[in-house]
Formats: C-alpha cells, structure tokens, sequence
C-alpha cells in the first residue's frame, strides 16, 4: 500500500515538472523575497546614516543649532554656547541609542543567519497564496481535463490520488521555502560585505532557529492546503478553488484587522481562525509576519497546533469522503 502511494506520488512528480505553473509560482516568491531583502538594506541605511540636531539657547540668548553625531563625538563647536544642557546631551544619547537598535534590527534581517530566515518567512507569507494556487491547480486540473476517471480505471485508489497530490504540493512548499532560504542566505553574505558602519553589530539568529522556523512554516502549511483542497474537491474547479482559497485568506486577516482593533471579544472568536493561528504558531519561530500581524494577542503553541490539526483532519476527511463518494464525470471547464 505505501509502495503504491510513492508511486503515485512519484506519477504527480512527473506530471508536475511537465507544467508551467510551478515554475512562475516560484520565480514569483524568489523575486517577491529578493525585493524584500534587498530593500530591507535600505532601510538599514536610513537607519544607520539618520541624524538629527538640537536647538537651544546661547549664552548671548540666540538659538543655536548642533548635530548630535558631532556632540557625541565631540567635534561640535561649542564655544557660544557655553555650557551644554545636561538635558540635550541625554536626548542625544536617546536618539543614538534608539538609533543602534533600529540599525540592529534591520541587520539581522539582511545579514546570515537572518537573512534565511526573514526570506523564509516572506516566503511562507506569500507561499500560502501561491500553495493554494498550486494545489487547486494539481487537483483542479483531473476533473477539469477529465483525466481522473482515466486514473482510477488504471486501479489506482481513490485516496491515493488525493494523498498522492497533497503530498506533492506539500513536497513544492518545501523545495521553495529551501530554495528562498539558500538565495536568502546568498544575498545576505553579499549584503554584509557590501555595508558599511557595521561595526559593533551582530546578527542574533541562530541556524538553529532558522531550521525550527522552516519547520513551522511546512507544519504551518498543512491546513490550508487541506481547506483549499476540500473546496477544489467539493466544487470540481481549480478556478473556484482558487479564488476561494485565496479570497479566504485576504477576508479573515481583514476582519481580524477590523474587528480586533474595536472589540475586546473578538480576540475569542479570532483564537480559533485558521490564518490567525498559522501566523501565530509561525511567528513564535520567529517569523516576520507581512503587515506588522495582528492587534490581538497570539495564543500560544499548544493552542495553535491543536487548532490546526483540528482544521487538518476535518477538511483532509471531508475531501477524501466526498472524492470517495461521488461519481467521477468527464472534462469541466474548471
């Protein structure tokens, strides 16, 4: 019976890399990752070369103007001032501290090992469009070509075919997310040897953690995969599979967005949503959530993993049962 499965697994292999959409799915999230990086590093460079000055009054009561980097440094002329404000030289300090730390964060994001993980994590955030794409057009296709009765007379079981294509786009998630991580790692190791006034910065990622984050976002992956295919199987269409897949995703981070920033009680309802929880269980890895996440409170791992297995196993069941129940019909314009 396994040996029948990862034959089968191997048949939807063979026909995958014979299609052009994984391909452009993937060109699409390595382009997507590359910018974000890439353009992290500008934000590092704002970060790093931002100044500012303090205004106060001289000793002869005019209003005097002096750079902060040259206070600190000490190379500002202070001899009309006199005696500088202990007050000023504290908002000083602030500013370049506060300074340090933004500087901080965007080096970690665009430096080894966090460059891995921050494309990673773009990666699996624009990864669950692209997945649902990806899986209501493996499993679309059969019915919209006609091709699954031809399947099942060759004795294949049913529920190979549907476990054969989940595993398949499951297998795709996992090869992108390797990939955008290495090109990840690749631009970063350029990126540090290219900036400048690093010194004193160091990334605080451990490949430790980019390994758990990657680990996350393939577990992470499942239930959705699951939803946008119990939908393709329901409906028969990869199109509606699709734009219900990917309609579901825009629609509840809106209404969480929405109703999470006005009512204290819909952090209940929003503890047992499907993204909501996928961005939470990701994010405790140490992902990047795109858009700055949630005004709510994330739960915590136990609660997320329970949630998404139980979104796993209720929409993986329904869609073997009905693709096990139903009649198989001929070529569909989906």
């Amino acid at each position: 019976m396994i040996l029948e499965l990862v034959k089968q697994v191997g048949w939807e292999w063979f026909k995958l890399r014979r299609r052009w959409v994984p391909y452009v799915l993937l060109a699409v999230l390595v382009l997507i990752s590359q910018a974000a990086i890439w353009g992290t590093v500008l934000a590092y460079n704002e970060a790093r070369n931002r100044a500012d000055t303090v205004v106060f009054e001289g000793q002869d009561g005019a209003l005097l103007e002096f750079d902060c980097d040259e206070i600190l440094e000490g190379r500002a002329d202070l001899s009309q001032a006199g005696e500088l404000p202990p007050m000023l030289m504290d908002d000083c300090q602030d500013w370049d501290q506060r300074r340090q730390e933004d500087a901080q964060g965007f080096y970690t994001l665009i430096t080894p090992p966090g460059s891995a993980g921050f494309t990673m994590s773009i990666g699996h955030s624009i990864g669950l469009i692209l997945v649902a794409i990806l899986a209501a057009s493996i499993i679309g296709a059969e019915h919209g070509w006609g091709t699954m009765r031809f399947v099942l007379i060759r004795g294949v079981r049913r529920w190979h075919v549907l476990a054969s294509k989940l595993g398949i786009v499951w297998l795709a998630f996992a090869a992108a997310l390797l990939i955008v991580g290495v090109l990840g790692t690749i631009s970063g190791q350029i990126i540090d040897g290219l900036l400048s006034g690093a010194e004193g910065l160091e990334n605080d990622r451990s490949w430790g953690g980019v390994t758990e984050l990657f680990g996350r976002s393939l577990l992470s992956v499942l239930p959705y995969v699951a939803m946008v295919s119990l939908v393709t199987v329901a409906v028969r269409s990869s199109a509606a599979g699709i734009g219900i897949g990917i309609g579901y995703y825009f629609l509840e981070q809106t209404v969480v967005g929405i109703f999470g920033a006005l009512f204290d009680w819909f952090q209940n309802v929003a503890d047992f949503l499907l993204i909501y929880n996928i961005e939470a269980f990701v994010n405790e890895g140490g992902g990047v959530i795109i858009g700055g996440g949630s005004p709510l409170d994330y739960p915590g791992d136990l609660h997320t993993m329970l949630v998404m297995a139980a979104y796993t196993l209720v929409a993986g069941a329904v869609a073997f049962y009905l693709l096990h129940r139903r009649d198989v019909g001929g070529a569909s314009r989906g």
